[in-house]
């Protein structure tokens, strides 16, 4: 048996070795695909160890006591944020094609199912969030044709209200544009909604914060693993709606966290969500590049190129749509 790191399995997409525990209890099979759930999975371990051509049966001779598992997120030392009542933003994009009513049905759905979610994941706050996915497939795909500008398509106030809910409509749109299958369609609007369900398990001052220190960068991006143990254990969901909470900042060069996936490892849907969550983020000036309209966030875009994204996926985004979209957001506010 020879000791391997966490971090260096990363680097395998197909394991060429058995994986044990320390107490020589195999975890993972020689030639099983190394998902990054399984990756989450194995991370609870302190010591690894890899089979090796003379030793592949024995096992560990340490001795020590069995790694605890990480702790679940409820005994946390800190207090996650949690709104004494239900607020949102009511803001207005007067260029949207949705109607102003639906733009703040959205945001009022949005709101109601996570004030449920932050109380209990349990199966009344899931099928809420079916309804308001149902709401977003329904109203993308009757004003898709009419969608000349992404900001058209843009629901603008308060960043945490309406992220989410951009992200699943410009996935959404992806969809409808790109021609996906219906299914796949729907995992899209669902996987975007929760990605970023790990975030109502963060301590309130983190949230608010403009910037952060190291440590808090520390903490914050844990909000990652948080999601998919939200969307795995407590709400039942399937696997790959789970992957995307939890690989949506990793990048295609590898760059991203919290395993440092590249390329093929990142799940289909995580690289869909991951380009549209990040857009959103351009465009709500969330990100280190200050823009004032879409053609300087798809600008920004094509710079960051494949780095961040898929080739084909980030040509297919950007020519989406007209480029040329000069509309100011401040303008469309009504």
């Amino acid at each position: 048996m020879e000791k391997i790191p966490v971090e260096e399995l990363v680097k395998y997409k197909m394991l060429p070795f058995d994986l044990y525990n320390e107490n020589g209890e195999k975890l993972v099979d020689a030639g099983e695909i190394l998902t990054s759930g399984k990756l989450l999975q194995i991370s609870q371990y302190d010591v690894l160890f890899k089979s090796t051509p003379k030793h592949t049966e024995s096992r560990p001779t340490t001795h020590m006591a069995p790694a605890a598992p990480v702790a679940p997120m409820e005994e946390e030392s800190f207090e996650p944020a949690k709104p004494k009542e239900i607020v949102f933003d009511k803001t207005v994009n007067r260029k949207s094609k949705f109607k102003a009513q639906s733009q703040v049905d959205m945001k009022s759905y949005y709101a109601t199912t996570m004030f449920a979610l932050r109380e209990n994941a349990n199966k009344d706050a899931i099928q809420m969030v079916d309804e308001i996915k149902d709401k977003i497939l329904d109203d993308v795909q009757s004003v898709i044709q009419e969608v000349k500008f992404c900001s058209q398509l843009k629901l603008l106030g308060n960043y945490n209200d309406c992220h989410a809910l951009n992200t699943a409509i410009l996935a959404t749109a992806m969809g409808y544009k790109l021609e996906y299958d219906e299914d796949v369609i729907e995992k899209l609007a669902q996987a975007s909604l929760l990605h970023d369900i790990g975030m109502t398990r963060l301590p309130k001052e983190i949230l608010e914060k403009t910037s952060l220190s190291q440590q808090d960068n520390k903490l914050f991006q844990k909000h990652t693993q948080m999601g998919y143990k939200i969307l795995k254990y407590e709400m039942g969901l399937p696997e790959d709606i789970c992957l995307v909470a939890l690989e949506h900042h990793e990048n295609n060069d590898g760059s991203g966290y919290p395993f440092k996936l590249s390329g093929e490892q990142i799940s289909k849907l995580t690289r869909v969500v991951g380009l549209c969550s990040f857009f959103d983020d351009l465009t709500s000036n969330r990100t280190v590049h200050k823009v004032k309209n879409t053609k300087e966030a798809l600008r920004i875009m094509l710079e960051v190129g494949t780095k961040k994204f898929f080739p084909e996926l980030l040509y297919q985004f950007v020519n989406m749509f007209n480029y040329n979209d000069l509309e100011s957001y401040d303008e469309m506010i009504q």
